[in-house]
């Protein structure tokens, strides 16, 4: 059986959203750069704060996907800890200027049962550039740019976190995304 998830040929495939935290002396770098050239990540993106990296992953199934994590995250000489979030449904927001200098990712958790009307206010929303439904609607995973950190932070705390279902915001930080 293979250790790597097998990318989809037909159809989209599934995916995943892995946050990484190094250990206090890990090379980060060369955790980095391995996952760069790692069969089934379509990105890997250092961070601010709380994580180190963030991996975008791609695979034929879900099943993959765990085998993947299983085997070449969990065992990861450096990693000590990560969360894992399997996509449901991804979508794309305008409100993002691509030529911001500030990017964010902000994981919310919200009442499943207010899902739509959230992901609706989100998709309009200055400084949303794509959202990731997972945990069976009770997370919504934000990517955000803006011109400071500041920005986005107001985002969140006037925009997003007023909004009837939202239930909880983190911020983390990213240094870019791809």
């Amino acid at each position: 059986m293979s250790t790597q998830p097998e990318i989809s040929d037909s159809g989209a495939p599934v995916g995943a959203l892995v946050f990484l935290r190094g250990e206090k002396d890990a090379d980060l770098a060369e955790i980095h750069s391995r996952f760069l050239r790692e069969y089934g990540v379509a990105a890997s993106v250092p961070m601010l704060g709380d994580w180190d990296i963030l991996l975008r992953l791609a695979a034929k199934n879900q099943e993959s996907l765990k085998q993947f994590i299983e085997k070449r995250i969990r065992p990861l000489n450096g990693v000590e800890d990560f969360e894992a979030y399997y996509l449901e449904e991804a979508w794309t927001a305008n409100g993002g200027d691509q030529k911001a200098s500030a990017c964010a990712c902000a994981v919310l958790d919200v009442d499943s049962g207010s899902l739509a009307t959230i992901v609706a206010r989100l998709r309009t929303m200055t400084g949303v550039v794509e959202g990731n439904i997972t945990d069976g609607g009770k997370k919504i995973i934000l990517f955000l740019r803006g011109n400071s950190s500041r920005e986005i932070r107001n985002v969140l705390g006037s925009e997003v976190r007023p909004q009837s279902g939202v239930l909880r915001v983190k911020l983390i930080n990213a240094m870019n995304f791809l």
